[in-house]
């Protein structure tokens, strides 16, 4: 049995209460803060990686399509096209650039999908420059690709606004 009589009680409570107090008034608050903090950066950067995304869009993908089809109709020749997707090419690189370390560094979940939009770019890409290209120098009519052309940046748009649901999911998270 305890005796409260003893000096030692009112000293080890003194202790006791001290060690509590200061993990309940220094330490958690403290680590409460900081994480308070960190999912504020974490949202920050989700607010910037969309931002990125969506400029990436309207002036990396948005200007070559939309002028790709004034070639469709023949408002404009392949070297006018070509003028255009040159203008457009240094904010392409940058905000990709910052998109992938920004996914690389926090949010590892939405690489997956952020690298099918990458593919799906790479392959409208590479239709545009070698079968397109190759039937429009050769004189021949390029509408007869219009259907294929038209289904990848149908499928793009779908990868955007895919990727665009999930980052909007995990801020919804943090």
């Amino acid at each position: 049995m305890i005796d409260i009589n003893n000096p030692l009680i009112p000293t080890m409570t003194a202790i006791i209460g001290t060690i509590l107090g200061a993990v309940f008034g220094g330490i958690i608050p403290h680590y409460l803060h900081e994480k308070s903090i960190y999912k504020a950066f974490r949202k920050n950067k989700l607010e910037e990686l969309y931002y990125d995304i969506n400029n990436w869009i309207n002036f990396s993908f948005s200007i070559p399509i939309i002028n790709f089809y004034l070639v469709f109709n023949k408002e404009i020749d392949w070297n006018e096209y070509l003028d255009k997707i040159i203008e457009s090419e240094s904010v392409k690189h940058t905000k990709i650039f910052k998109s992938e370390i920004i996914l690389n560094l926090y949010f590892k979940e939405l690489i997956p999908d952020f690298n099918k939009l990458l593919e799906a770019f790479q392959n409208i890409n590479n239709f545009i420059h070698n079968e397109i290209k190759t039937t429009y120098l050769a004189g021949c009519e390029i509408l007869i690709l219009k259907p294929e052309f038209d289904a990848k940046v149908k499928d793009i748009t779908g990868l955007v606004e895919r990727l665009k649901g999930k980052i909007r999911s995990v801020a919804q998270r943090i």
